[in-house]
């Protein structure tokens, strides 16, 4: 599996090498977030409410950048708005452990999370621009690898340098963002300019000389009333996806040491097992169903996600909590990739704005989650919010099966009918 990986990997298009590289430099080197939390309450001055408020800034500023990302991209190139946001990044994450107070500290961090969120819409944007549609849900699921990989890498180098010095942790974050900056620059002009126009600005198809002929849609960034309509439908049903996936980063160790009472490496056996079923399994099983349609892919991942959360809600066993995070994580491995396939090319040229808005929609489920998960859990019905997600997934499958036959709600075009 993994040297299956590494072959679709190396045999990306240069430009989608590039994309994965920066991304898991970028991904990787963004090791201070998870010690926001403990640099704030230590050396920020602030206490719990106001800690609390601050990290929400960061998710506030994610989602502004999702918002307004559509636009940004009609004007400048998707890695022109990346090194924005690296500069951007690389700058508030180095001036954070210098800011004192809840008005600077929220501000600082709100600014973080823009910077930080306004790369994920441009990269989709570069994804879209630099595959087929044919091809298109396999470079997702790289781009998805890189991310993987890269937040496994990060934490993990980032707790070894806040053990030596807190605000450190800041400062090298920064430097590596400007890596990943560098980084895209230089290989961005050793590519060369791409034969595919940016996303949402595509050429016109080929004709019998093989040139491109002018397309009669260049330049359109608004959605037409039946792509409007298609958006919205798949936006609405993948929210319980996104905030079911939201749910195990947020609540899972809580809810296996505090909820079930269990020893706390059985947490640590739920993240293991997700991390390493996606690097080892994602990109082989999207080969392989590259030409599988759209609603086929995306029924298969919403029914192993809602059963995998409906077996967590009552595993009490270790072993059936691993058992169930593997349902899960086979989900996630189709459902997110198919998603993000779907998306792209259900809107026609306004790709670079709804890929933002989907974008968005996950940053609210990851600011909506905690205080669902929250409120739902109590003493003697701990797995219920695992329950209420797999029980929402399940629904919105329903619903995916029920909107399959109505032309303005579903998009039929088969990603395999339309690669060259």
């Amino acid at each position: 599996m993994i040297a299956e990986t590494w072959r679709t990997v190396a045999g990306l298009a240069p430009a989608l090498r590039t994309l994965f590289l920066t991304t898991l430099l970028f991904r990787g080197g963004t090791m201070a977030y998870p010690f926001l939390t403990p640099h704030l309450l230590r050396s920020g001055g602030l206490d719990p409410a106001s800690t609390s408020l601050t990290v929400t800034a960061f998710g506030v500023g994610a989602l502004v950048a999702d918002l307004v990302a559509g636009r940004l991209l009609g004007r400048l190139r998707p890695h022109t708005l990346m090194l924005g946001g690296f500069l951007l990044g690389a700058a508030v994450v180095a001036v954070v452990p210098l800011l004192r107070g809840l008005p600077a500290l929220a501000a600082g961090v709100l600014v973080w999370g823009f910077a930080y969120e306004i790369v994920t819409p441009a990269a989709y944007a570069a994804t879209i621009a630099e595959s087929r549609p044919g091809q298109r849900k396999v470079a997702f699921s790289c781009y998805r690898l890189a991310i993987n990989l890269g937040l496994a890498a990060g934490p993990l180098i980032g707790a070894l340098v806040f053990a030596i010095d807190p605000y450190a942790v800041f400062w090298v974050n920064a430097v590596c963002v400007l890596a990943a900056a560098a980084f895209l620059h230089a290989r961005s002009r050793s590519d060369g300019p791409s034969d595919r126009a940016p996303a949402g600005r595509p050429n016109g198809p080929d004709d019998e000389r093989g040139t491109r002929r002018r397309d009669p849609n260049r330049g359109r960034d608004r959605l037409t009333g039946p792509e409007r309509t298609r958006f919205w439908t798949v936006f609405g049903l993948s929210l319980p996806i996104q905030l079911a996936y939201a749910l195990p980063s947020v609540f899972a160790a809580g809810y296996v040491i505090v909820g079930l009472g269990l020893p706390g490496y059985w947490a640590g056996a739920v993240f293991t097992v997700n991390a390493l079923g996606i690097v080892l399994f994602e990109v082989p099983l999207n080969v392989r169903m590259a030409r599988v349609g759209d609603l086929a892919t995306l029924v298969t991942g919403y029914a192993l996600a809602g059963g995998g959360f409906l077996l967590t809600a009552v595993a009490t066993t270790g072993p059936a909590l691993v058992l169930a995070t593997l349902v899960w994580t086979a989900g996630e491995i189709v459902v997110f990739p198919g998603l993000l396939d779907y998306v792209s090319r259900l809107s026609g040229p306004a790709a670079d704005r709804t890929m933002g808005l989907y974008s968005g929609g996950v940053n609210l489920a990851f600011i909506a989650a905690p205080q669902l998960a929250l409120h739902l859990a109590g003493p003697g019905h701990p797995g219920t919010p695992w329950a209420v997600a797999g029980a929402a997934v399940g629904a919105a499958c329903l619903l995916l099966l029920a909107a399959r036959s109505h032309p303005y709600t579903w998009h039929k075009e088969n990603p395999c009918t339309s690669a060259t």
